[in-house]
C-alpha cells in the first residue's frame, strides 16, 4: 500500500513516505496536518490527514505473480496437477493490498 495525495497546483500525485498501515497510525507519525513537498513543481502544501489516500501498491502484487508463477512451475514439476494452487498466491497478495487499501481509506480522523 502506498499513501498518495494531490498536488494543489500540478495535479500530480505526492507519495507521502510512510509505513502507517491505518490513518490513526499516520496521525500519531505526522500529526494532524504536515506539510508536503510536490517534487513536480516544487510547490510545499499543507495537508491534513484525511487528505491523504491509500492505493495499492503494484509492485508488491507483481511480487506475487512472480512467485506463484515460479511455486506453480515447481509445483507442477513434483506433484503434477496439484501445482496449480500456486496460481493462489498472486490472489492472496491481491487481497492483502486492497484490504490494507480499503482499511485506510474507510476511516476519518475528525477535523478540530
Amino acid at each position: 500500500m502506498k499513501l498518495v495525495t494531490r498536488c494543489k497546483s500540478c495535479n500530480k500525485d505526492i507519495i507521502i513516505k510512510s509505513n502507517a498501515a491505518t490513518r490513526p497510525d499516520l496521525q500519531m507519525q505526522k500529526g494532524d496536518e504536515f506539510q508536503v513537498n510536490c517534487l513536480n513543481c516544487g510547490n510545499r502544501e499543507t495537508k491534513h490527514v484525511n487528505d491523504i489516500k491509500a492505493e495499492a501498491n503494484n509492485v508488491i502484487i507483481l511480487v506475487g505473480v512472480a512467485i506463484g508463477v515460479i511455486a506453480s512451475a515447481v509445483l507442477w514439476v513434483l506433484y503434477g496437477a496439484l501445482g496449480t494452487l500456486g496460481l493462489a498466491i498472486p490472489i492472496l497478495f491481491w487481497y492483502q493490498q486492497m484490504d490494507a487499501t480499503k482499511g485506510f481509506n474507510s476511516y476519518m480522523i475528525k477535523r478540530k
